[in-house]
Parts: C-alpha cells; structure tokens; sequence
C-alpha cells in the first residue's frame, strides 16, 4: 500500500452502512415490482438481477425500513459466500435479503466505484476472510467488524482516476456481455421456432414464406403434419428418444494423491468452471491437468464444441466447449450423431427445461444414461439439422470472440486493481494499458 495514502476506516467516510433484516422475507408467487437480492446475485463487483425473488409492496417496505438503495451503493456479502461484492446500478424496487450490507460513500471523502475496487482489492478479501490479527479463516463476516474494515484513502481525484481506469475496462466487458446474451437470445429463438414451434411449417401452411427465412432454407420444411407419439410434428420427421440423438462421454477423476496427474495445461471441468449466462462457452478452468492425468484416469479429451451437461450435484447446468478439456465423473459430454455442436446444446437445454417441468417441484437431483433414453424427442431430416448449424454458426463465433476479449479484458483489470488501489503503478502506465487494451 503507498506509503503516501492514510488508511482509514471505512465508516469514517461512508454515510450510510446497514445490515439487512436477517430474516427470509416471505417470496410472492408471482412477478411484482419488488425484487429481492440474495448473496447469490452478488459477483465479482456486479449485482445480477436476471433471478431475482419477488416479494410484495408490503414486504418490500418492512424491508428497507432501516434504508433503501441508492445507485452507487456497494453490497458486500457477509456469508455464503464471503466478500462478494457488486455495484448497485439499479435501484427502484430492489432490496437486500439476508447476510448482506450496504454501504453508502460520502460523496466528499470517497467515490463509490473506488469503495468498489477496494473492497475486490487483495487487501480488502484479505480483511473478509480472516480475524485481524488471528490469520484464522471465519466462516461469516461479523456486523461489528463490517464497519472497521480499514481501506487506503488517496485524494478524491486520484480515486476518481483510479475509477475512471478500471471503469472503463469493465464498461466493456459488460458491453460484451450484454451483447452475447442479445446475440444467445437470437439463436435460442431460432431453434424454438424451427423445432418446438414448427414456424416455418406452419407458414408453408398458410402459403406465406417463413418470416426471415431465405427459399433455399424454406425448400428444406414440409407443408404438413402427421400424428407422433409426442402428438403432431412435421411430415417425415420422426419422434426419437434423446438419446439416439447423441453420443455420451464420461468423465473421471485423476488421483489427488498423485501429484504428476496434476498442475498440467489441460483444463479440467467441473460444475464450479459453469459459465455465465450466455456466455455458452467454457474457455478455462479451475483446475488442470497433465497428460499422465489424462492417460491414467478414466477422463477423456473432450473435442471443441462438446455439450457438458451437470448429472450429479447442482444438476443440468451446461456448457459449450470452446477448446478441448476434459471433465469430471459427475458430468456427461454430449455429441451430436449429425456432426453438429448448436443443435445438440439447443436440444439439451429444451431437455432441461423438460425435465424440470416434470419434476414439479421436487427435487430433480440427478440425470443418468437412462434420463437421455426416458424422453422422446421431435428428430428432424439431417438436412435441417445442418442447415440450422450452418445459421447459428455465425452466431455462435461471435459469442465466442466476444467471450475471449471479455476474459482478456478481466485479466487486465484484475492484474492492475490491486496495483492501482495500492499506489503501485502509475496511473498513466496503467490508462495506457487499458487504452491499447480497448483499442
């Protein structure tokens, strides 16, 4: 930490530090105006709002009796999981559930977005996750000590600076991730109307040319249907079971004892490494292995473009890959029999979604080779099957460029925060960085 900046407490220069009503607030059953925030909506210096729980008027206001959000205000986590922090960006309607604290910068002593950065820096995590002095590792943050957390207090243009830095680097990445979910959403649709939907039949029934599609493509689709087992789909399609549809590959565990099996370049997936939302694809991974780990374990190296579906634990969360990897015995790889990658990991998130459906409500704790041969599913021609590859292809690359700059993107930042908030790097070195970096 630079010598030239004081150390302050952080409730001598915030107005506002609360902790929440640490009781479950009572949910709503359906969408209101009101949305809760859970520990599990905080991540990596941002507030997701996407699965959020709803609760009434008059739970939102018993609530946020003590204080209500503000934008700007920095969230901390106090327990499962400690120190996750995020930005609130959006404040109407919002609230905090349980185990979390809001704290509010005094505009003429601290910027909020460098609370932010402190409060991710090393030093700050550090503070989180130990007793002061002790080194012991705590399993919660204690209210008390959520006021006496010391962070370096540099000018207020020298934050703003600092901010304005690493803000602009996550500016960006959160462009790009908004711009995937955009682009996911596009290629989700199109598999929904192509096959759950029946769209362009159902427009060749009308004598209408399907709504965005070119001849060529619309050459490919019946006029029809005919009766199914799953009820009426598409002339000469056929109802299959999931599981004729792909190959299914295992995964394994090296032996942890064995340290030659570990600490390799081949990324190692477990359900941990699931990617964001739609980011889709998997490009690195918590742990790695060498190629003896490989060779003397029952894991396999799974190919670019392999579906990774979760059968054990936190079940049917997914994943594209967007390099090879191999992957642990609690998920499955899934292969396309048509040499696709798009349409099998479309068709496994509609499986998911079903078979969530049928499990209404109780716990859907596991997915075996049997699952993928239990449910039948609309087959069409290979020809389609290509066609819709072709298609989302485009797409997809896109997801995965994007992707790529992003997690470049975050390695920057999260190389020059704790340098910047420390006084470790100079500030035009590191605007230089991220200029070439953003360029």
């Amino acid at each position: 930490m630079s010598s030239e900046w004081p150390v302050v407490t952080v409730d001598s220069v915030c107005d506002l530090i609360v902790d929440c009503v640490n009781k479950t607030a009572p949910v709503a059953s359906e969408k209101t105006p009101f949305r809760m925030i859970r520990t599990t909506n905080v991540r990596n210096g941002t507030i997701d709002l996407s699965d959020c729980k709803y609760v009434t008027e008059e739970t939102f206001e018993k609530w946020t009796r003590r204080a209500k959000l503000n934008i700007g205000d920095v969230i901390l986590t106090r327990e499962a999981p400690i120190g996750e922090v995020g930005l609130v960006v959006e404040a109407a309607g919002i609230f905090l559930g349980q185990r979390l604290m809001q704290y509010r910068a005094n505009p003429v002593l601290l910027d909020s977005r460098f609370l932010l950065y402190a409060f991710l820096s090393p030093g700050l995590q550090h503070q989180f996750g130990s007793h002061e002095g002790s080194g012991s590792v705590v399993s919660h943050i204690r209210v008390g000590d959520c006021y006496k957390f010391k962070i370096p207090l540099p000018s207020l243009q020298r934050q703003k600076e600092i901010s304005s830095i690493l803000g602009a680097l996550d500016d960006r990445i959160t462009l790009l991730g908004d711009t995937n979910k955009t682009i996911h959403s596009i290629a989700q649709a199109m598999f929904k109307a192509w096959f759950v939907d029946f769209e362009p039949v159902r427009a060749k029934m009308e004598d209408r040319r399907p709504e965005g599609m070119d001849e060529e493509t619309a050459a490919l689709f019946p006029d029809s249907f005919e009766e199914s087992g799953l009820g009426l789909i598409p002339t000469h399609w056929s109802a299959r079971s999931f599981h004729e549809m792909i190959r299914v590959i295992g995964g394994g565990t090296p032996k942890t004892s064995n340290p030659d099996y570990w600490g390799g370049h081949i990324p190692w997936y477990s359900v941990v490494d699931v990617p964001s939302g739609a980011d889709t694809f998997v490009l690195n991974t918590e742990k790695k292995i060498t190629q003896a780990g490989l060779a003397g374990s029952s894991t396999k190296l799974l190919p670019f473009g392999t579906t990774i579906i979760s059968a054990r634990g936190t079940v049917g969360k997914l994943a594209l890959t967007g390099c090879e990897m191999a992957m642990n015995q609690s998920c499955y790889g899934l292969r396309g029999n048509n040499n696709d990658i798009y349409f099998t990991y479309f068709s496994t998130q509609r499986l998911v979604e079903y078979l969530k459906q049928q499990a209404h409500g109780s716990v859907f704790d596991t997915i075996t080779t049997a699952t993928f041969k239990g449910v039948r599913v609309v087959s069409p021609p290979p020809s389609i099957i290509a066609r819709f590859e072709t298609n989302v292809e485009v797409l997809m690359e896109r997801v995965l460029v994007n992707l790529k700059t992003l997690t470049s993107l975050a390695q920057l930042r999260d190389t020059l925060l704790p340098r910047l908030i420390s006084g470790q790097i100079r500030l035009p070195e590191a605007q230089e960085q991220v200029e070439n970096a953003l360029s």
